[in-house]
């Protein structure tokens, strides 16, 4: 059975059931001509509406991420999106002349579904609004315990009117081109029926969902957009270390740890330090003390076999005559130290594995391409270069400043996601 919570521009905090696709789909094709109307700047200014919603919302901003996206979706930066997908905007409303009497034009897919994981909840809006932008109409299949929220950040959409090119364009016709829904993971007919429907899948989850739903039966001429399971880790260069920034940049850090529960993708596990003239012991000092100051303004919440998994890990460690550790009475934070060179298998909850490394450079023997993102706390712009490359070359997609690992950008895990649903469509004139 199909629970559906929004569907032809409706909110459904009751649920309504379907039994299968055929009368979602008819209605998102239906409507699917308005969003193709709607030029990409109107769809812009909407979402800009929509973002300045979301900065007033005091009980949305509470929501991890939710702050970020309200900046993600002004119109500055939308516009900037759109302009390093697709190098200009034009092409999503009309055939745009490249000379020698060609003209491209970026269509819109279709039907995009979406595959959404649970462990960011922002990850849906992401998603289906970068589909809107390509101009693609959208089933969005949400795990259960992110209903309430995700419908609580579309139900925001409601009711904004733009005025452009002497027209008036609403939201709501962008809210009849999502669906929104759930349905047991299990359910293989379910699963092959939204499958089939497909004109683009986007897949977000771990190793498991993803090998299962890229297996499903597909049209061929369907378009798949993988965000599949990803890890990262940071890294302090020997001149940060031995200046007075350091603290700064460990506070830094400490965001990127505390944001969604070290669960995303992009959080870091592992800190790689490049040897100075600090010992290690007071380098973790100095990240402890991120960890009471920073840490203690947010809620460490753990369920039991996060917490078990931790104390275990505690336990080991306390009784190893090669290893180190430094926590918190409680499980507010836990750092694990040791001098094997390779990257630990999370356990989040504030837990970071902490590491000293001759040079920063080091750390390409152990990169593959799961590699998402790597943080960098490195002064000298050259360096930071050079490292980039070097990791970038080995399989790394991101290299991004501490305190932001977790920012939504473009490209993502090595993709231009608006780019990648749209067809590129020519035609040529007769000369």
């Amino acid at each position: 059975m199909i629970d559906c919570y929004l569907l032809d521009g409706h909110v459904y905090h009751e649920k309504i059931n379907y039994s299968d696709f055929n009368e979602i789909n008819r209605i998102l094709n239906d409507r699917w001509k308005l969003l193709l109307s709607i030029p990409v700047e109107a769809i812009i200014l909407i979402l800009d509406e929509y973002s300045k919603r979301l900065c007033k919302s005091r009980r949305l901003l509470k929501i991890e991420g939710v702050a970020y996206l309200s900046f993600y979706l002004r119109k500055l930066n939308l516009e900037k999106l759109v302009e390093i997908n697709l190098k200009n905007k034009k092409y999503l409303d009309e055939f745009v002349d490249e000379g020698n009497g060609k003209l491209i034009k970026a269509q819109g897919r279709g039907i995009a579904c979406h595959w959404i994981a649970g462990n960011v909840y922002t990850l849906a809006i992401y998603s289906t609004f970068q589909s809107i932008i390509a101009k693609s109409s959208n089933i969005v299949r949400v795990p259960e315990k992110s209903i309430d929220i995700v419908l609580k950040l579309l139900e925001l959409l409601d009711n904004i009117q733009v005025f452009y090119n002497n027209a008036m364009y609403s939201s709501k016709d962008i809210l009849k081109n999502i669906a929104l829904v759930y349905f047991s993971s299990k359910d293989e007919i379910l699963n092959k029926s939204m499958s089939i429907i497909a004109d683009s899948r986007i897949i977000w989850g771990g190793k498991e969902a993803v090998n299962h739903i890229t297996s499903l039966p597909k049209k061929t001429i369907c378009k798949d957009i993988i965000f599949g399971p990803k890890y990262s880790f940071a890294v302090f260069d020997k001149d940060i270390i031995e200046s007075d920034e350091c603290y700064a940049y460990m506070d830094k850090l400490l965001v990127d740890i505390i944001l969604f529960g070290q669960k995303a993708c992009s959080s870091p596990q592992v800190l790689f330090v490049e040897k100075s003239n600090l010992a290690l012991d007071d380098i973790v000092k100095i990240l402890q003390t991120s960890f009471e100051k920073v840490g203690k303004r947010y809620k460490n919440i753990l369920n039991e076999a996060e917490c078990s998994k931790i104390i275990n890990e505690r336990g080991i460690y306390s009784l190893s005559l090669n290893k180190d550790i430094c926590c918190s009475k409680g499980l507010e934070y836990t750092i694990l130290i040791n001098d094997e060179i390779k990257l630990e298998e999370p356990l989040g909850g504030r837990c970071i594995f902490v590491k000293e490394i001759d040079s920063i450079f080091d750390v390409k023997d152990i990169i593959t391409k799961r590699i998402q993102t790597v943080g960098y706390a490195i002064k000298d712009e050259s360096k930071i270069l050079k490292f980039a490359d070097v990791v970038t070359k080995a399989g790394v997609d991101r290299v991004i400043n501490v305190g932001n690992m977790n920012n939504y950008d473009s490209p993502w895990d090595g993709c231009f996601m608006i780019n990648e649903l749209v067809r590129w469509c020519c035609v040529t004139l007769n000369n």
